[in-house]
């Protein structure tokens, strides 16, 4: 993301949970907003109406949502409010869950999100019970972006600059983000080979291994 971030002043992520993308990625400019007010959210935002006040209008220029979307009831009504936000060539960076046979394995093994490839996510009306921010569909990405022109027909003010399926073994041994979960710490080599080998086996067989959906978005 640090490419896109490069000396924008106005960043929102939506939807960023305990707040280590700060830590991350190292910029501070970054505004964490979440439908609870934690102590380290900057601003209380519902995701379904992206409402960041009159001062953010047409001035955002740049919306963060990792592995936020999944969990908005709404995508639709989050992408069409974002855009009366985001500036004219303002962009959208998003990474999320790419349901291919190994999630929706682990999702089962685990007992954790759940998933449906049923859902109309270009409709306004809700794809789930909008009242707990925990209920997820893990499916949104595929369905809202593998069609990149259906995508755009729908958004027509938008237009998808990146569109990539990435991540299984470097996903699965990253350690989690709110648990330390066990893993083997790997030197910068092993961790480019590791992502080098995931490259292979996701080019080869992205329905299968593919865990995360990377999509860009620029506003028209």
């Amino acid at each position: 993301m640090k490419k896109y971030l490069h000396k924008k002043k106005i960043i929102v992520e939506l939807g960023s949970g305990n707040g280590c993308i700060k830590k991350i990625i190292n910029n501070k400019k970054i505004i964490l907003t979440d439908i609870i007010k934690y102590p380290w959210i900057d601003k209380k935002v519902d995701m379904r109406k992206v409402n960041l006040g009159k001062k953010y209008y047409k001035k955002v220029d740049i919306f963060i949502i990792n592995h936020s979307l999944h969990h908005c009831s709404s995508p639709y009504l989050t992408l069409r409010h974002m855009g009366n936000y985001l500036k004219k060539n303002g962009y959208i960076l998003i990474n999320e869950p790419e349901t291919s046979f190994f999630l929706k394995l682990f999702q089962v093994i685990l007992d954790d999100e759940g998933w449906s490839l049923r859902s109309k996510v270009f409709s306004r009306r809700n794809i789930f019970n909008p009242k707990s921010p925990w209920i997820s569909n893990t499916a949104v990405a595929q369905l809202m972006f593998k069609n990149t022109q259906k995508f755009e027909n729908y958004f027509p003010e938008y237009k998808i600059i990146e569109n990539k399926l990435s991540k299984f073994l470097v996903f699965l041994n990253s350690g989690g983000v709110n648990s330390n979960f066990l893993h083997i710490k790997l030197n910068k080599f092993l961790l480019n080979l590791t992502d080098f080998l995931d490259k292979i086996l996701i080019s080869l067989f992205p329905s299968i291994f593919a865990l995360n959906r990377k999509i860009i978005i620029k506003k028209r």
